[in-house]
């Protein structure tokens, strides 16, 4: 029986890191996760038991899935941040008639927290929801930081890149954001070196504490900056 091991989580988190030839559903979103499933394996009508692949859709470390012709459905293993991801996911695709389904217990974060890294199927960084931004194995902390545009993470040759800029945008959103969504960025993050307030997980931490910790320089910023 052909087994998969797929990576529930959103294009963003699975770009810093995922497990050795997981299938990355390349989803911007969750709530896109049952139709990947539907385009990936189209179902027979008649047998819910018999798959064919979709040939036109190429997902990483999905090689094994795009052979044409009907199948048996493949054994699925799935992971995500900390597994509440994959129990609504597991439940989908056993409504779907996946007989075999199995999931993370506890996610990455367990994972990563119990296996050492020399004995490690893990590759790269783990993105959190928290003021971390990353984790690595042993729960340390990561080298990622946040956009404040697209609350993506982002690494330090990301923030070399002329897209980038301290509060307003990085590589993966800038061309996504009007001038007018980059200016209010601006005005956000001018009144957060003044008063010391930002939104999102650094929500009530000082400029030079933030500046600090986050090793952002200020003369990195566009000189033409409003």
């Amino acid at each position: 029986m052909l087994q998969v091991v797929i990576d529930v989580r959103n294009m963003y988190e699975i770009r810093i890191g995922k497990f050795k030839r997981a299938v990355d559903p390349c989803t911007e979103s969750f709530r896109e996760f049952p139709s990947w499933v539907d385009n990936q394996f189209q179902l027979a009508e008649s047998d819910s038991h018999q798959s064919s692949v979709n040939d036109n859709t190429v997902t990483e470390g999905a090689e094994d899935l795009n052979s044409s012709g009907p199948k048996e459905l493949p054994r699925v293993a799935m992971y995500c941040t900390g597994g509440i991801r994959c129990e609504k996911a597991s439940s989908f695709l056993l409504d779907k008639g996946f007989k075999e389904v199995y999931h993370l217990e506890g996610g990455i974060l367990k994972y990563l927290e119990e296996i050492p890294e020399a004995e490690s199927l893990w590759e790269g960084e783990c993105f959190v929801f928290d003021k971390r931004v990353s984790v690595e194995h042993g729960l340390a902390q990561g080298t990622h930081k946040l956009c404040y545009g697209c609350k993506q993470p982002v690494s330090d040759e990301d923030m070399e890149s002329p897209k980038w800029e301290y509060g307003v945008s990085c590589p993966y959103c800038f061309s996504r954001r009007s001038e007018e969504e980059k200016e209010r960025a601006r005005a956000r993050h001018r009144q957060f070196k003044t008063w010391g307030v930002i939104g999102g997980p650094d929500k009530g931490r000082s400029p030079k504490r933030l500046e600090a910790s986050d090793g952002v320089k200020e003369d990195k910023q566009p000189r033409n900056s409003v």
